[in-house]
C-alpha cells in the first residue's frame, strides 16, 4: 500500500481571538487531507513561563467539624474554600497570598453561624526553609470549655493539597467517596478516638495545631501538558481514572494525541520531536476540520493567556489515489473499444 506524509504546521497566533482564550483550537483545512491512515505529533514547542496557578485549578478546600459547648459530641460541618487569583508563585509567594485570601474570602469562617462563642481557628501556611515542606499552623485560642473543633484538607484529581505536597492520606479525596458532598460518617465516630484510625486526615486542631504535608511542594514545576483531539484521536489511548460508582481503578479510551513533559528548567524552551511517534489510526478519513486542546496535566483544557504561545507540526500519512491523466483515460478507452470491435469479436446475423 503506498502512502505520502503530509504535515500541518500550526502556530497558536494565528488562532481566532475568542472571550475565553480558552486553548482549544478548530482548524479548517483550505485543502482536505484525503485517506489518512494515521497521524501523530511530530514536533511541539512552547516555553516554559506559564502560570502555576491556573483558571479551573486555582481553588484551596476544606472541612470543618463543630461540636458546641453541651452537644455531647454532636458535629455539624461546613465546607470552605479559598479561590486563588491565576498567576506564577513561587511556594513562599504561594502560602502568603493563601494567608492573605482567607479571612478576604471567608470573613466570617463559623461552622455554626447562630453559634456566636464559636472560636475560629487562624489558618497560616508558611514553607520550610530546609526541607521545602509546607506547613498549616492554627491558632486556636481560647474555645469554649467541651466545644471540639475538627479540620480535614478535601480536594479531587485537581487538589492543589497535593501539589503542595500533602499526600491522599492527608486529605479527603472527594474522588474516593461515595458520599460526595456529605461527611456524617465522619461527624458519626469524631467524638473520641476512633476516626484517628478511620479517617486519618482529619485533625484535632486544639491537639495537633498544624498539619506538615509528606513531600516537598512541586507546585513551582508543573509535570507537562496533554495535547488532545476528538477528530485525530480513534479510541488507541487509555488513561486511568477512579470509577465514580465501584471507586476502582480503571482505564478508558481518551481523546489524548500527545503527553508532552517539562524537562527543562524555568524560562527555557520546552521542545519536544518524537523520536518513537504516538501514531492514531483513521480508517484513511479525509479531514477538512481538526481540533487541538492543551490540557493541563489534570485534563484541565488551558487558557492562551497564562500559557503563552506554541508551535506545533503534525504528520499525516494517506494513502495514495491512483491519478490518471486525461490522455491516459482517452488511451484506455481507445483501446477498449478497439478490442471491443475486432472482427472476431463482432458477431453476425444469422440468415
Amino acid at each position: 500500500m503506498a502512502t505520502r506524509t503530509r504535515y500541518l504546521h500550526l502556530s497558536s497566533k494565528h488562532r481566532l481571538e475568542t472571550t475565553t482564550s480558552k486553548a482549544d483550537l478548530k482548524i479548517h483545512l483550505h485543502t482536505p487531507i484525503k485517506n489518512v491512515v494515521r497521524c501523530a505529533v511530530k514536533q511541539f514547542s512552547l516555553a516554559n513561563a506559564g502560570y502555576n496557578i491556573r483558571t479551573g485549578e486555582n481553588v484551596l478546600s476544606w472541612v470543618e467539624f463543630y461540636s458546641a459547648t453541651g452537644a455531647s459530641g454532636t458535629f455539624q460541618y461546613k465546607q470552605f474554600e479559598v479561590v486563588i487569583p491565576v498567576g506564577y508563585y513561587t511556594a513562599v509567594e504561594l502560602c502568603a497570598k493563601i494567608n492573605t485570601e482567607i479571612p478576604i474570602q471567608n470573613p466570617d469562617r463559623r461552622v455554626d453561624l447562630t453559634n456566636a462563642t464559636e472560636v475560629v481557628p487562624t489558618m497560616t501556611f508558611t514553607q520550610n526553609a530546609t526541607g521545602f515542606h509546607i506547613e498549616l499552623n492554627f491558632t486556636y485560642t481560647s474555645p469554649p470549655a467541651g466545644s471540639e473543633k475538627f479540620f480535614a484538607p478535601m480536594g479531587d484529581k485537581i487538589s492543589l493539597w497535593r501539589q503542595l505536597g500533602f499526600n491522599d492520606g492527608q486529605f479527603i479525596n472527594i474522588l474516593k467517596r461515595k458520599r460526595k458532598g456529605q461527611f456524617t460518617d465522619i461527624t458519626e465516630i469524631l467524638h473520641g478516638s476512633s476516626y484517628v484510625v478511620a479517617y486519618p486526615q482529619v485533625v484535632d486542631v486544639a491537639v495537633e495545631g498544624a498539619i506538615i504535608g509528606v513531600f516537598p511542594a512541586t507546585i513551582e514545576s508543573p509535570v507537562g501538558i496533554y495535547l488532545t483531539s476528538d477528530v485525530l484521536t480513534s479510541g488507541g489511548t487509555y488513561e486511568t481514572r477512579t470509577n465514580p460508582d465501584s471507586l476502582a481503578l480503571e482505564a478508558r479510551p481518551e481523546a489524548i494525541l500527545e503527553f508532552i513533559q517539562f524537562n527543562t528548567d524555568r524560562y527555557s524552551y520546552v521542545h519536544y520531536n518524537a523520536q518513537q511517534p504516538h501514531y492514531h489510526h483513521l480508517n484513511q478519513t479525509s479531514l477538512h476540520d481538526i481540533d487541538i486542546q492543551l490540557r493541563s496535566e489534570n485534563g484541565v483544557v488551558l487558557n492562551h493567556n497564562e500559557i503563552g504561545e506554541y508551535n506545533l507540526v503534525l504528520v499525516f500519512e494517506c494513502l495514495v489515489e491512483p491519478e490518471y491523466t486525461p490522455e491516459f483515460v482517452k488511451a484506455y478507452n481507445d483501446e477498449g473499444y478497439r478490442m471491443a470491435h475486432q472482427p472476431e469479436r463482432i458477431i453476425g446475423l444469422k440468415n
